[in-house]
C-alpha cells in the first residue's frame, strides 16, 4: 500500500494547529459580520440579543483558541 492510500485510510488524522486556527478565524469573522448585520437590520432588541449572542460565541472561541495554543500538539 502506498503512502497516499494509507493516509486516506488513516482515521486518526488530525488537522495541524495552523489549519485549525485558520478555520477558527474564518468562523469568528463570519459570526462578527452576522452580529453587525443583525444590529443594523433587525429591530432594536432582537438585534442587540443576536449581536450579544455572537459576541458570546466569539469570546468562547477565543478562550478555546487559548487552550488549543497551549495544549495542541502537531503530529509530524
Amino acid at each position: 500500500m502506498d503512502k497516499k492510500a494509507s493516509q486516506l485510510l488513516n482515521l486518526s488524522y488530525m488537522a495541524t494547529k495552523k489549519q485549525l486556527f485558520t478555520a477558527l478565524w474564518i468562523i469568528i469573522a463570519i459570526i462578527a459580520v452576522a452580529s453587525i448585520v443583525s444590529l443594523v437590520v433587525l429591530p432594536k432588541w432582537k438585534g442587540i440579543f443576536l449581536a450579544s449572542g455572537g459576541g458570546f460565541l466569539i469570546a468562547n472561541i477565543f478562550i478555546s483558541m487559548f487552550f488549543i495554543q497551549n495544549n495542541y500538539r502537531d503530529n509530524k
